[in-house]
C-alpha cells in the first residue's frame, strides 16, 4: 500500500485526538470535515482508520474516527513516531488540563509565548496571525479558562493593536512543564 504526504497528514491528525477524554480518543468528524471524504473513506476501506460513534445519555452522539491498530505499523514503515513527548510531559503536570485543553490549545499558548518575545509584536502575539494558524474556538476555551488574555493596544508607534497574552496561570504551567523560565 502506497500512502501520500496528505493519507499521512490525516493518520497524524486523527492520531492527535487519541489520547484526548473529551472526545474518547475519536477526531470528531466535523473537524474531519477539512479533509476530502474520498480520502477518508480510501483510509477506511485500507483498514487505517475506524469510524465511530459515541452514544451520549442526552441523544448528542458524536461520530469521528480513530487509528486503527495497522495504522501504527504504517507510521513506522515510514519512519514516523507518532508518540508525542509534548503531551506526555503536559499529563504530568499538577494542573487539571485533561478535561479542557488538548494539544491545539498548549500548541497555541506555546506560540503565544514565543510570539510575545518578539520585540516588533510589542509583547503580544498578534490576533490575525495567531487567528490564521488556530480556530477561532480554540482561543474562546483559552480565555475562558483563564490560560489567556486578549489585549488592544493604541499608540502611533503600534504595529500590531489586538493580539493574546499568557495569564499568570498559563505562564506557570508552562513553566511546569520546561517551555519558560
Amino acid at each position: 500500500m502506497v500512502l501520500t504526504d496528505s493519507h499521512l497528514q490525516v493518520l497524524k491528525h486523527i492520531n492527535g485526538y487519541s489520547n484526548i477524554k473529551r472526545y474518547h480518543g475519536l477526531l470528531p468528524k466535523k473537524e474531519a470535515a477539512i479533509y476530502d471524504d474520498d480520502l477518508i473513506k480510501y483510509l477506511i476501506d485500507l483498514g487505517l482508520i475506524e469510524e465511530g460513534v459515541i452514544f451520549t445519555s442526552c441523544g448528542n452522539s458524536r461520530v469521528g474516527y480513530k487509528i486503527s491498530s495497522k495504522a501504527a505499523g504504517e507510521f513506522n514503515k515510514y519512519g514516523i513516531d507518532i508518540k508525542n513527548s509534548d503531551w506526555d510531559k503536559l499529563c504530568e503536570v499538577d494542573f487539571e488540563i485533561d478535561d479542557c485543553l488538548d494539544k491545539e490549545h498548549i500548541q497555541a499558548l506555546m506560540d503565544i509565548y514565543h510570539f510575545s518575545r518578539i520585540n516588533l509584536y510589542c509583547g503580544i502575539a498578534p490576533r490575525r496571525m495567531m487567528e490564521q494558524s488556530y480556530n477561532h474556538e480554540v482561543f474562546c476555551v483559552l480565555e475562558d479558562i483563564g490560560f489567556v488574555n486578549r489585549i488592544s493596544l493604541k499608540g502611533p508607534s503600534v504595529s500590531y493593536r489586538n493580539g493574546y497574552v499568557l495569564s499568570s496561570k498559563a505562564s506557570r504551567m508552562l513553566q511546569q512543564i520546561g517551555y519558560v523560565r
